[in-house]
Order: structure tokens, then C-alpha cells, then sequence
């Protein structure tokens, strides 16, 4: 507990909230999501034959988590007149007496026979035995990681202390939950609280009880979870999905997409459900069946599409047959190279005057355009080891929010030029013109950019992520047409843009009405671009 100790003795926030907070989770369910949570975890229980149940939150806070499933149970006949065995867990001695004092006084006023037990203490520690019949819980999110704007006010030593006891406290819960760790870890921390919390939970639940679970939604999507959402739809059966966009802002000075997850432990798995989805003022606003059968998870990387992106999963889907833009990478002569040039780093020391190698990054570049012309050029001993300055490359932002118009953000650059690693690069080794413009088509066009919104959970756009789209084979009919298009894109006339995206869907086998339906992930592009996009005629 060292982490939250040494945070609580200072007063340092950063957008609203305390390490201490976020560390321990204190961040409480809204009452119509856990009710609504409630109320989806009873349903498997209609047949219930115990004459008694058993109910646990591991991280129950002030325990309105518990008290939603007792309300919930008071609508059913049956399940009100059970014996309710009760555990609640927490950290905090405080939370928890307030939590016992508010589910013992809701199962009085619903006369529903309860036996509250509490427990103090680290949960993470505890032993996972599979006991319980129902497992209810919100929780923590925090990744842990230290953050400067989080230690400020710690002295030089208790900083190398906090940096090592978390280390410690990050290596114990890779080892106990295992399946929780990071694929992959930025800096070496990876361990993410909410994972390690989703994989408690299931653990604790006995064969065929009930899990209700509350995360965020960049969970169900990031690289890094992709072990637990195997272990979750693999070897369980979700039930009930709900997801909420970051502006219902569920939770006080929190602004981030939230998941509710319902899983029955060890039951068959189902090959498709419906996902809920709720609107900014957590209306349901659409129910979206999706594919969630072994092979359609593994052919989208395990990743489920929420919001707008659930109500097209299964046209994307349909683009599995389709290989990745990863098919094409080799060392062959024509193979595919990705990545990155010129670390920006000390950028300063890395350029001189002149034009022998014009150097360009990010913020220079636009949609089919560069808007700021190179006026630097990098020192020509750097240059040495880039092979790929001496072919033509698609480039792309590495950032861009997630509340832009349109996400993939390139053009093409000459040979000669040196990109920095704020921009993305692709290129094919022969330096073909023609298939280097066809993957510009590709990689601008809303298919492959609704492919990669589906996967993305932050504003950096991940080559990892992007390597993992669907594109059609680039023969010589589609070639054609995809250098065609891209010409086109690149000419910037205001026609032609429009004309250039109906002819990349049309290579994908997208009609007008699956581009009706794209365009929904795409709340960003103005009604009367959708309109033309969407016109008969230049579709015929």
C-alpha cells in the first residue's frame, strides 16, 4: 500500500484527481449503471434452486454495487425470500464500515435476509478461490506507472523509493495474475489494475456463478488486453454487453468510454449477442448483434467494436477473407517496408541549412497535401542507414485525436526527403510508383480508417494497429483503380476526393449501402459530405 500511503501525504492533482484516488479507485458506480448491471446479472438466475446465495465485491467502495444487486432481487419473488451471504472487500477502513452500514440497512428496508461480512484489505492479495455465486464489481483503472505530475511534491529520495515500491507492487501482480500482463509495456509498465480486477473477478466466481464487471472501454480494444478478452469470450459466456461514450460522463471528473461486461463462468460460449449501446444522456440508442465465435474474434485480434463501430462489425468482419497490410511486408524486392525514419529527439542537432535532405514532420502534413514546405535539411551522415529515403513513401500522422473529422492523416513524399517519427512511413523497396500511390488510396480511405477506429483507444496511431487492416489484393485491375483513385485524392479538386473513396469501397465489395452504414463512424464529416458520397449516380 506504500503507493497510495506516500500519495495521501500530499495534496498534488493533475485534471481533478489525486494519485491517491486513482490508485485506490475511488471513483463510485452511478446508480442506473450498476442497477442496470444488476438487473443483467439476475437474469441467468430464474431458475435458481439454492435456498441461498452467495455475493462478493472486491473493491465494493461505499457498497452501492451489492445494494443494486439486493434492489434488483427484490423485484423477483424467489430470489427475495433467498439467504444472502455478503462479502465486501475494500482497502479502506472507512469505506467499508459506510458500505456495510448501506447494505445492511437496504437489505432491512427490502426485508430481504442478509449476512454482511466484511474484509480489510488488499483484495489483489487475497487467495482467488472460485466460491462465489454472484461477483459484482467496479474496479480500479489506474495504469501503473509513476508520473512526474503525480510526485511533484515528493522529495528526490522519496521519489526513488515510491519508483521502486511500485515497481515491487507492478511485478507481484504480473505474477499473480498473469493472464492480466501486458502483452506489451511502454517503458517496461504495463500492469494495468482494471485488467488485474477483471481477472480476479472471474477467478473468484465458482463454475456457473455470475461476474458483472465494470471497465473502460479501451480495454476491450488496446493490444495489451488481448490475453484477458481471449480467456473472457473463450472460455465463459458473455451474456450482456453495454457500452457508454466518454460523454456521458458516468463517473465525477472522469471523461472516458465505460463497459459493462456480464459473464456466466465456464458456461458455453456464445457465437453472437447483441451489444448495447447508450447515448450522451445514457439512453440506449442502439442494439447491435456482433460475431464473438472463436473465429471471428481471432480474425479481429480479439477486439470488440463498441459504439458506432458495433453497428458495422459484421461488414467488417466479412473483410477477413481479405490478407493484412502486414501480408505484404518482406525483404523481398517488391516487399512492403514500415516504420519510422528520424528520431525527433534533440531535433536541432540533427539539421543543418540547405536542401540536400528536406526534413518534414507531422504538423507539416495534411489530408493528400504537405501545407509547410521543408526549410531544414538533415545532416547528411544521418542519412546513411535510411534505405528508404530513396524511394517515393506514404506518410502519416502519428497522432491524431479521436474526435477528429478524419484520423489518417498522409500523403506521399519524394525520394530525398527524411521523415521524422512524428509521421508514420510506408513504402514498397522497388520504389513502384504506381503501387506506392494505390497504398495511399488504401490507407486514406474510410474503409481502412473505420478498420483502424474500431482498435484504436488512444490519440497515438499505432503502426501495430494500422498493420492489421484488411486490404484487397493489389492485382493490376485493382491496382489501376487504386492509383487512379489516388491521383485523383492527390490532385485536390473538390470532386474528386468523393469519387476516389466510392471507388476504394467499391475494390473492398462495399455498396452504397454498406458506405451508408461506414459513414456512422464517422460522426465528424459534415452531412453534405455524406450526401455526396451517397449520391446514385456515382455509384452506377
Amino acid at each position: 500500500m506504500f503507493e497510495v500511503e506516500t500519495a495521501e501525504r500530499g495534496s498534488a492533482t493533475y485534471a481533478g484527481k489525486s494519485l491517491a484516488e486513482r490508485l485506490a479507485g475511488r471513483f463510485y458506480t452511478p446508480s442506473n449503471l450498476a442497477d442496470d448491471l444488476a438487473l443483467q446479472m439476475l437474469k441467468p438466475l430464474e431458475t435458481w434452486s439454492s435456498k441461498k446465495i452467495t455475493a462478493v465485491d472486491p473493491f465494493c467502495g461505499d457498497g452501492r454495487l451489492i445494494a443494486a444487486l439486493l434492489k434488483a432481487a427484490a423485484t423477483n419473488s424467489h430470489l427475495k425470500c433467498l439467504k444472502w451471504i455478503i462479502e465486501l472487500r475494500d482497502r479502506e477502513k472507512g469505506a467499508l464500515e459506510e458500505a456495510a452500514a448501506n447494505v445492511g440497512a437496504t437489505a432491512s428496508a427490502l426485508s430481504i435476509n442478509a449476512e454482511v461480512r466484511t474484509s480489510l484489505g488488499d483484495s489483489f492479495k487475497s487467495q482467488c478461490i472460485p466460491h462465489y455465486d454472484l461477483v459484482i464489481s467496479n474496479p480500479p483503472w489506474e495504469l501503473l506507472k509513476p508520473d512526474r505530475r503525480e510526485t511533484a511534491h515528493l522529495s528526490s529520495a522519496e521519489k526513488i523509493v515510491y519508483r521502486e515500491k511500485l515497481r515491487e507492487h507492478s511485478k507481484r501482480l504480473d505474477a499473480a495474475f498473469p493472464d492480466a500482463k501486458a502483452e506489451k509495456a511502454w517503458a517496461g509498465w504495463g500492469t494495468n489494475l482494471a485488467r488485474c480486477g477483471w481477472d480476479l473477478c472471474l477467478r473468484i466466481a465458482r463454475q456457473g456463478g455470475v461476474i458483472g464487471i465494470i471497465l473502460p472501454s479501451t480495454i476491450l480494444g488496446d493490444q495489451s488486453s488481448a490475453p484477458m478478452r481471449r480467456k473472457t469470450f473463450a472460455e465463459n459466456r458473455v451474456i450482456d454487453m453495454a457500452s457508454y461514450p466518454p460523454e456521458a460522463r458516468l463517473f465525477d471528473r472522469v471523461d472516458q468510454p465505460v463497459v459493462t461486461l456480464t459473464v456466466v463462468k465456464g458456461a458455453v460460449p456464445q457465437r453472437t449477442m447483441a451489444v448495447r449501446s447508450f447515448d450522451s444522456d445514457q439512453a440506449l440508442e442502439s442494439k447491435n448483434p456482433i460475431s464473438i465465435g472463436a473465429a471471428a474474434m481471432e480474425a479481429r485480434g480479439w477486439t470488440i467494436p463498441l459504439g458506432p463501430a458495433a453497428a458495422i462489425a459484421n461488414m467488417l468482419d466479412d473483410l477477413a477473407t481479405f490478407p493484412t497490410l502486414s501480408a505484404l511486408e518482406s525483404e523481398d524486392k517488391e516487399g512492403l517496408w514500415l516504420g519510422r525514419e528520424l528520431d525527433e529527439s534533440q531535433i536541432a542537432t540533427k539539421l543543418t541549412n540547405g536542401a540536400a535532405f528536406p526534413f518534414i514532420k507531422g504538423r507539416m502534413v495534411k489530408r493528400h497535401k504537405v501545407v509547410e514546405a521543408p526549410v531544414r535539411s538533415v545532416r547528411p551522415e544521418l542519412c546513411a542507414h535510411f534505405h528508404s529515403i530513396k524511394l517515393p513513401r506514404v506518410v502519416w500522422r502519428d497522432v491524431a485525436r479521436s474526435s477528429s473529422e478524419r484520423r489518417m492523416i498522409g500523403t506521399i513524399i519524394p525520394s530525398g526527403w527524411v521523415a521524422g517519427n512524428s509521421l508514420h512511413v510506408g513504402c514498397f523497396r522497388d520504389g513502384n510508383l504506381t503501387r506506392t500511390r494505390a497504398l495511399h488510396a488504401l490507407l486514406s480511405s474510410l474503409v481502412v480508417e473505420a478498420q483502424v477506429r474500431t482498435r484504436l483507444t488512444t490519440g497515438h496511431m499505432s503502426l501495430g494497429i494500422v498493420r492489421q487492416a484488411r486490404i484487397p489484393k493489389l492485382n493490376a485491375d485493382n491496382l489501376r483503380i487504386l492509383d487512379a483513385a489516388a491521383q485523383a485524392s492527390l490532385s485536390d479538386l473538390p470532386e474528386s476526393k468523393f469519387q476516389s473513396e466510392i471507388e476504394v469501397a467499391k475494390v473492398y465489395g462495399i455498396d452504397r449501402n454498406g458506405m451508408s452504414r461506414l459513414l456512422g463512424m464517422f460522426p465528424k464529416i459534415s452531412d453534405s459530405e455524406k450526401d455526396e458520397l451517397l449520391i446514385t449516380k456515382r455509384w452506377g
